[in-house]
């Protein structure tokens, strides 16, 4: 069984800017220095796992807010890799993350310059009342504004009206 690699949204540079290359060199000194105990990784599959159902893996690299999240999640599975209680500052960062990854994933808030992945754009559906080419009732379905195209797997239960109400044809030929 294959494995799907960790996403790295921000480097060990970004990590040594919250908790200096020193404290880095220190929390890693028992293992190889490259590995750094797995913590961009881990820190990737959390930000997976808040935001990939509604925003493209490819172009959260790109935002500088996902960078930082990353970096203070990577800080804080860092320094308590080995069973150390984090620094006061680090746990702050790594709560208000999680609580902003949270926000996110619950749709209350959004990442400012990405755009949403199209299948989950929200469908809507409402009855209006036309006259032409007769008086009927017809119902109409959005999903959002077409910018990045039709939403992709939006699957929509047939309406009644459409099949048993006033709209069907049969009913409208033998009304007259």
């Amino acid at each position: 069984m294959s494995v799907t690699p960790a996403n790295t949204y921000c480097s060990i540079a970004d990590v040594q800017d919250i908790l200096s290359a020193a404290c880095v060199t220190l929390t890693t000194d028992d293992g190889p220095p490259d590995a750094y105990g797995n913590a961009l990784a881990k820190a990737g599959n959390k930000i997976d796992f808040y935001l990939a159902r509604r925003y493209d893996p490819t172009y959260l690299a790109t935002s500088s807010l996902v960078v930082d999240w990353c970096a203070a999640l990577a800080a804080y599975y860092l320094t308590c890799r080995r069973g150390n209680p984090p620094p006061p500052g680090i746990a702050v960062l790594f709560q208000g993350a999680v609580e902003d990854l949270k926000a996110v994933q619950k749709g209350q808030a959004d990442i400012p310059g990405l755009a949403l992945i199209k299948s989950h754009a929200p469908g809507m559906s409402k009855m209006r009342a036309t006259l032409r080419p007769y008086a009927r009732a017809v119902v109409e379905v959005s999903q959002g504004t077409h910018a990045a195209g039709e939403a992709e797997n939006f699957h929509r239960q047939a309406d009644p009206w459409d099949t048993f109400g006033f709209n069907t044809p049969g009913y409208l030929d033998f009304s007259i």
